[in-house]
């Protein structure tokens, strides 16, 4: 996920929009038995302005995993928006560096991944769980124990 700004420049543009997918590492996912489910999209925009670089745009990706409450299979799908700043000269806590016109998107991406997987994943919002007697899905059946 490589921006070459040079180019960029040279064109005489000061912005352009980029696309990427890419097979995100599931290791990282702290959910039990998760993985990303289809390819990571990242879409943006990256503007000039002066030694900096702006990027926004946004990640989509999806979780398959187990329900926290009931263990059945679900998908989680989610859109993380961002606005970052990349600089070759400057430092700071929330600017990115670049090195010889080239924006690495990379490390950004992973993190915003890394920070907007949840700790808990539900089937449903009311999702009642299994009970703690016997183990049925008690959203699929009423056992003698929750009566």
């Amino acid at each position: 996920m490589v921006i070459d700004v040079r180019k960029l420049k040279y064109s005489g543009k000061d912005e352009c929009s980029f696309h990427f997918e890419y097979d995100a590492d599931s290791s990282v996912i702290t959910l039990p038995d998760a993985e990303y489910s289809g390819k990571v999209q990242v879409n943006g925009t990256l503007t000039l302005s002066g030694k900096s670089v702006f990027v926004y745009g946004e990640i989509k990706y999806a979780i398959s995993t187990l329900c926290t409450r009931c263990l059945t299979g679900v998908v989680f799908q989610n859109v993380v928006e961002f606005d970052e700043e990349y600089s070759e000269t400057e430092d700071g806590e929330d600017i990115y560096k670049f090195k010889k016109g080239l924006v690495d998107l990379s490390e950004m991406v992973d993190e915003k991944l890394m920070l907007s997987i949840p700790y808990a994943v539900y089937c449903k919002d009311d999702c009642k769980g299994l009970c703690s007697e016997c183990g049925a899905n008690l959203n699929q059946i009423q056992c003698e124990h929750t009566k």
